[in-house]
C-alpha cells in the first residue's frame, strides 16, 4: 500500500512539473528547455525508485531470529493490528514453511509464557532494543539495595518451631516489597526476558527466599507484579511457598510425632490485626508414631497398636542440600530404609497455621506423605 501511494504521488507530481515547465516556456521564451526536463524527470523517477526502496516495509519471509532473541509477534484476531514481545526459542520444520518456536508474553495462566509456533511472516524484529542491564552477582545474604528488610510481626502457632523467634543473628524474614525490589535490582532497566543471564537471576532469586524465609503468602495481585518485572517462575513460586516463617533447627526434628495418613485434620484460621489464631480438629486417619533420637536412631511404629516386632529401627541422617528440591530450604532428615526398605525424607511444615508439624514420605517426593504433630 505505501509503494502505490508514493508512485501516485510522484505521478502527480512530475505532471504537475510538466504543466510549469510549459508555462515557463511561453511565459520566459524557453527558458526551461526540453533537455532541462527530461532531465527532471529522470531525477524525479530516481529518487522515487529510492523512496520506495526506503520505505518498503520488506519481506517479512526473508527475517531470519536467533535463540534468545526478543522479537515482535502478531496476535490472532485482533483489528486494528497488535503486535506483543516475545522471545525466540528455536526455529523449527513447518512443514515447508519458515516457524519459530517462540515464548509469548507472560500472563496468569501462562506465568512463564506460553511457547507455541509462528510463521516468519508473522514475527518481527525490534527496531529500537534497550540493551539489558548486565548485574553482578549478588550475595544473597547482602542486604537489600531498596525495600523494608525488617522482622515480622506474627508467628502463627504454638508449637516449638512456631516459637523460635528471629535472633540478632538470623537473616529477616523477607517482605513482598523486598522480593519486588530485589527483582528490580537484579534485572535493571532492561527486557528481561532477553537477559544474558535470566536463569542465573531467577535461581538467585529463588536461593534468596529459601536463606531468608518469608513473612507473607503470595496472592494473584504479588504474583502479577513479580510477572510484570519478569521475575516469576515456578521455583519462585514454590519458594515462596514452601519458605514461610523462620526455619526450623536440625534440633526441631528430635522427639516423637503422632502421624496421620493423608491429611492433618480440619482447621480454621482467624486474624485479628497481626495476631493470627488457628483452630484444629484432630484427623480421624490416625496412623503410626515416629521417634527421632539425638544419637543419629529413628524408631517408627506403623500403627501405634502395632506389636514391637512390627516396629522400624533405623539411622537417620540430614539431607545434603544437593539432594533437596529446588526451592526448599532449611534443615530435613533422611531415615534410611524405612517404610518397604525405602529411604523416606522427613522435613519440617512451614505451612501457616502448621508450624511444628512434620511431613514424611518415600523418596524427595515424599509421597505417600503422612503428617505428623509433636505427641
Amino acid at each position: 500500500m505505501i509503494e502505490f501511494f508514493l508512485i501516485g504521488r510522484i505521478v502527480n507530481f512530475i505532471v504537475r512539473l510538466n504543466h510549469l515547465t510549459r508555462l515557463s516556456n511561453h511565459l520566459h521564451g524557453g527558458i526551461v528547455t526540453m533537455f532541462d526536463r527530461s532531465f527532471l524527470r529522470t531525477l524525479i523517477c530516481g529518487l522515487a525508485v529510492v523512496l520506495i526502496t526506503d520505505w518498503s516495509p520488506g519481506d517479512l519471509s526473508a527475517q531470519t531470529f536467533a535463540p534468545g532473541e526478543t522479537i515482535e509477534y502478531k496476535v490472532g484476531s485482533t483489528y486494528p493490528e497488535r503486535w506483543e514481545r516475545g522471545v525466540i526459542i528455536r526455529e523449527i520444520d513447518g512443514g515447508g514453511t519458515r516457524q519459530y518456536l517462540i515464548r509469548q508474553k507472560p500472563n496468569q495462566f501462562f506465568p512463564e509464557g506460553f511457547e507455541i509456533a509462528y510463521n516468519v511472516s508473522d514475527l518481527r524484529k525490534i527496531e529500537t532494543e534497550s540493551p539489558p542491564k548486565a548485574t553482578d552477582g549478588i550475595n544473597p545474604s547482602a542486604p537489600l539495595v531498596r525495600g523494608s528488610s525488617t522482622a515480622p510481626t506474627e508467628h502463627a502457632g504454638d508449637s516449638k518451631t512456631g516459637q523460635q523467634a528471629e535472633t540478632a543473628d538470623a537473616p529477616k524474614l523477607l517482605s513482598k516489597e523486598d522480593i519486588l525490589s530485589y527483582a528490580a535490582t537484579l534485572f535493571g532497566e532492561g527486557d528481561p526476558f532477553a537477559h544474558p543471564r535470566r536463569e542465573e537471576l531467577l535461581n538467585q532469586l529463588r536461593d534468596l527466599v529459601k536463606a531468608r524465609g518469608t513473612n507473607f503468602q503470595a496472592d494473584l495481585e504479588f504474583s502479577n507484579q513479580l510477572m510484570a518485572l519478569g521475575a516469576y517462575s515456578t521455583h519462585i513460586s514454590f519458594a515462596i511457598a514452601s519458605n514461610h516463617g523462620p526455619a526450623p533447627k536440625l534440633s526441631s526434628y528430635y522427639g516423637t510425632f503422632l502421624l496421620r495418613a493423608a491429611n492433618r485434620g480440619s482447621r480454621s484460621v482467624t486474624r485479628s490485626g497481626s495476631r493470627v489464631e488457628v483452630t484444629r480438629e484432630d484427623s480421624q486417619a490416625e496412623s503410626g508414631e515416629l521417634t527421632i533420637n539425638e544419637d543419629g536412631t529413628y524408631l517408627w511404629k506403623p500403627g501405634r497398636n502395632d506389636a514391637e516386632e512390627l516396629w522400624l529401627r533405623g539411622k537417620w541422617r540430614e539431607v545434603a542440600d544437593s539432594e533437596k528440591p529446588a526451592w526448599e530450604g532449611g534443615p530435613a532428615i533422611w531415615l534410611e530404609r524405612a517404610k518397604q526398605g525405602y529411604d523416606c525424607m522427613m522435613r519440617a511444615s512451614r505451612e501457616p497455621g502448621y508450624e511444628g508439624w512434620i511431613e514424611v514420605g518415600m523418596g524427595v517426593a515424599r509421597s505417600p506423605v503422612e503428617y505428623g504433630r509433636p505427641k
